[in-house]
């Protein structure tokens, strides 16, 4: 049972303030106060509500008997936490300390039904907004961040029905966005970049489940993609590239555990695919050519500490070797040759300053290593074009020997 008594009257700020504080029977601590004007009206109403004998809720009136404002301390530590403001009754504005330290960093701006309009936020603790949330219908449509409190927002971001839809950002506060992020359902799916500040996008990232699997290049600036990069978890796995200029894919890698592995390319550009270079642990140790264009490779060269150490050829189109050279220095020495395309050496060469210095016939001997037979080109191309796709979705129905590579000879 509660009783009400009279506590105090004086004049306060102009106009009487009778204080009637209401206490719960037995108990000396009050639990709500009232305050009024001379005219009776009440003024102010505090309360304590977790019943700790400190008042922790504060309502202000006009002389209507509308509710002014609203103070509130949520975690009872004595400082006010929440501050509401009214008009006409109805709630427009709230404040909010939500590190309860007295210093107010969250914003909430009300429409005419009380919905939240805007919310702002001092991500920074510069005393002031630094994010601004804009809603529709209870739902966020936009929101724009200065990290740099400069008046101009670095970061702006969209939403549809309540999840991100695009990101914006301008990462040199230029005043211009360079970074564009775009979702669906919520998952990051595309992000394009202007690295270069000029107004146009130059690089193009694809996403999947948040990981990266794709990403395109314009190197040169002329709006066209001439490098794509594949990528497996944070590995690269296979770059393309139009390394010349030329429109069309000119070079193609393939990398195994993040280093370069194998490198196809277009020398000539003729759009026929010529030479293939292999490295072992990102060092050259042997390429391959296909020197009359016939699709078939016909030259083997072997690299030691970047230098060439030795060659195959194959002469007459047999796929086989018939042709062994020795190099020291970067130089040739020795050339063993298979004239008779048996498997079997019958002439030998000597080299100095690479001019020939000496000669001689040799009777079927042995030659100096097991050379395997030359491929088509054809084939390590297919082994290029799937080459770390078995784990991308951009592998699924396609044709694995030419969709990405020949048949895109002409890039966008």
């Amino acid at each position: 049972m509660k009783r009400y008594l009279f506590s105090a009257v004086s004049i306060l700020l102009g106009f009487l303030a009778i204080v009637l504080t209401s206490r719960e029977a037995g108990s000396q601590q009050p639990i709500a106060s009232f305050y009024y004007d001379e005219q009776g009206n009440v003024i102010r109403q505090s309360r304590d509500t977790n019943g700790d004998g400190k008042m922790d809720h504060w309502t202000y009136y006009n002389r209507r008997g509308q509710i002014e404002r609203v103070e509130q301390d949520i975690n009872f530590d004595g400082r006010q936490d929440i501050f509401a403001y009214y008009e006409g009754g109805k709630p427009t504005r709230q404040e909010m300390a939500s590190k309860h330290d007295g210093q107010i960093d969250t914003w909430y701006l009300l429409n005419a039904k009380g919905e939240v309009e805007r919310k702002g936020q001092d991500t920074r603790r510069f005393g002031k907004p630094t994010l601004w949330v804009y809603y529709e219908n209870g739902q966020p449509v936009r929101s724009e961040e200065d990290v740099q409190s400069s008046g101009i927002a670095q970061r702006t971001v969209h939403f549809q029905e309540g999840k991100i839809s695009r990101v914006e950002e301008d990462t040199d506060a230029d005043g211009k966005p360079d970074t564009f992020s775009y979702f669906e359902n919520g998952q990051l799916v595309r992000k394009e970049l202007d690295r270069k500040r000029s107004g146009k996008i130059d690089l193009w990232g694809y996403y999947q489940d948040g990981r990266l699997l794709k990403q395109e290049e314009d190197l040169r600036g002329n709006g066209k993609v001439n490098r794509i990069v594949y990528f497996h978890g944070d590995e690269v796995v296979r770059r393309e590239e139009d390394s010349a200029g030329r429109g069309r894919i000119d070079m193609i890698e393939a990398f195994s555990r993040g280093r370069l592995n194998k490198r196809i390319r277009d020398m000539k550009g003729t759009g026929k695919w010529d030479t293939i270079y292999y490295f072992n642990d990102t060092d050259l140790v042997r390429e391959e050519r296909d020197t009359d264009g016939d699709g078939f490779f016909d030259l083997r060269v072997f690299y030691e500490n970047d230098q060439i150490a030795r060659q195959e050829a194959d002469t007459n189109h047999d796929r086989r070797v018939d042709v062994w050279a020795s190099f020291q220095n970067g130089e040739r020495v020795e050339q063993l040759e298979d004239q008779t395309y048996r498997g079997k050496i019958t002439a030998r060469y000597l080299f100095k300053g690479g001019q020939v210095v000496g000669q001689e016939q040799v009777a079927d001997a042995e030659p100096p290593s097991i050379a395997l037979p030359f491929v088509a080109v054809e084939e390590e191309l297919k082994n290029m074009a799937s080459y770390g796709l078995g784990l991308s979705p951009f592998s699924k129905n396609k044709t694995v020997a030419k969709t990405e590579l020949e048949s895109r000879s002409k890039i966008k």
